[in-house]
């Protein structure tokens, strides 16, 4: 019957889950709720809440005669593969990303105050200095703040080149390549979350480090809840 099956499939699923969060304190809370809370699950997260709903109807009912309430369709089981074939190989970090077009990006001979301006319009913290096409550093509001400090005033003409060494890349800041996994940056976030160490993004490029073209960024928020701002 199409029913056990469905059930039989979403023990799979419960299992594969169950090994991913094995180290996590849920709190008593199913495997397939904290998966729902989780970013990565995103993509699916409409149609595991429905397959959800569909194997506690399964579970906890039955017909006159004992048997299943209801019987899934071949889209639902169709729809639970998927989800089980998802969990199975991590996503690309590149789907979580900004992606290159959409970032807010500076160059060389900009000048700061128009950066500035963008930045604050756009909601964005970080904006990568670009150079002939490859990254060449980070324009932040943390490079703001010390060149305050340093007293060096920021003028109408002020060029993001004139902010020197503040705007290199430092470790705040790593590349990955177009092959790395969500879990991958996530990971990278998780072992870099404290206030003195945090990793503040991760440039996805075609090489892997500042020579590659752009192709994406990552904040702690694109992969994760739990990071401290």
């Amino acid at each position: 019957m199409r029913a056990e099956t469905f059930l039989s499939m979403f023990r799979v699923l419960e299992g594969l889950l169950g090994r991913k969060y094995a180290d996590q304190d849920r709190k008593c809370q199913s495997v397939v709720m904290a998966y729902l809370q989780d970013a990565e699950s995103e993509p699916v997260r409409q149609q595991l809440d429905v397959c959800r709903e569909v194997r506690n109807l399964l579970t906890h009912n039955a017909d006159a005669l004992g048997g299943p309430i209801i019987e899934p369709s071949q889209a639902l089981m169709d729809s639970l593969y998927e989800i089980i074939s998802y969990v199975q190989k991590p996503q690309p970090a590149l789907m979580f990303a900004t992606q290159a077009e959409a970032i807010l990006q500076a160059h060389p001979n900009d000048r700061a105050l128009d950066v500035m301006r963008r930045m604050y319009k756009h909601g964005f913290s970080h904006a990568p200095v670009m150079d002939d096409g490859r990254i060449c550093g980070v324009f932040s509001v943390g490079t703001v703040f010390a060149r305050n400090l340093e007293g060096g005033e920021i003028g109408p003409d002020t060029r993001i080149r004139e902010f020197g060494d503040l705007t290199r890349l430092n470790t705040r800041f790593m590349f990955m390549d177009e092959r790395a996994s969500y879990l991958d940056a996530r990971a990278e976030f998780e072992k870099r979350s404290g206030r003195n160490n945090r990793l503040a993004a991760i440039f996805i490029t075609s090489t892997g480090d500042e020579n590659g073209a752009l192709m994406g960024m990552l904040t702690p928020w694109d992969v994760m809840r739990d990071v401290p701002d």
